[in-house]
């Protein structure tokens, strides 16, 4: 076989395997395309998962964080020889009447009859012949532009019941005197802790929890657990505030002193 024809039969295998290779090179391009392609997607999802978990602990302490001398979502107000404490509703006195007062700190309604029947009921308290439980709820975050008001006043509520429970009546006067201000948007953290300090409520560890937002979560589960609970629903057959037990019946009366005390017989 002469050159000529040598050449001419190995110029077309030439020819495919250049072509092979080209493909061989093209499908490993691919491969390695692909493997880039899911690993960034594996970052991708593992940096959300991290962003999510970041923002869920940034909300607050989550239902597993439950404040101390709450049980039963309220804290209770118990006096004796002109004098209150704060304590665990599991420790109340059985031989005088409750009351149970739902309250969300941006209500125009609760801040009515704070003003009217607190210090009757406060008076009643020091006293001995009743006690209070306060369970404070979240309902009207929306009507704060955006501050959250009420979550905020409520957590704050929840710390100072886990580490100053001694001011609590004191606290809560001060967290409805900042309702006019909340509804305008005016009540930020510095806001919200100096008036919490003002009220007695001034250590390190209640400014901490307040900041840190530490029982947001409960906060939420308490107040679903409340508008879930149809024994607080009004005639409406919803839940809203301020609802009052009496004996742990709901109170449809007249919210004034004087219905209370009928009611309380006294």
């Amino acid at each position: 076989m002469t050159d000529m024809a040598r050449k001419k039969k190995t110029e077309p295998q030439s020819a495919r395997e250049r072509i092979r290779e080209q493909q061989q090179q093209a499908a490993a391009r691919n491969q390695r395309m692909t493997i880039v392609f899911r690993s960034l997607i594996g970052v991708a999802v593992l940096a959300m998962a991290a962003v999510v978990t970041a923002i869920a602990l940034n909300q607050g302490g989550g239902a597993s964080a439950t404040p101390a001398n709450m049980t039963d979502d309220g804290i209770l107000l118990a006096g004796e020889a002109g004098s209150i404490s704060a304590d665990d509703p599991a420790g109340a006195p059985g031989d005088v009447p409750g009351v149970s007062l739902y309250v969300d700190f941006q209500c125009p309604h609760c801040l009515t009859f704070e003003h009217t029947n607190m210090p009757f009921l406060s008076e009643q308290v020091e006293a001995g012949t009743i006690t209070v439980a306060v369970h404070p709820v979240a309902l009207m975050d929306n009507a704060s532009q955006g501050t959250q008001f009420s979550s905020r006043a409520a957590n704050a509520a929840a710390c100072v019941a886990t580490h100053q429970p001694g001011t609590f009546l004191d606290v809560t006067q001060g967290l409805f005197d900042l309702q006019q201000a909340a509804a305008q948007g005016s009540v930020n953290d510095d806001v919200l802790t100096q008036a919490v300090s003002e009220a007695g409520a001034d250590s390190s560890d209640t400014r901490a929890c307040i900041l840190d937002r530490e029982y947001d979560g409960w906060v939420r589960d308490a107040t679903d657990r409340a508008l879930a609970d149809p024994d607080l629903a009004g005639p409406s057959g919803r839940f809203g505030t301020p609802t009052v037990l009496i004996e742990g019946e709901r109170f449809d009366g007249e919210q004034t002193p004087e219905g209370l005390a009928a009611a309380l017989g006294l």
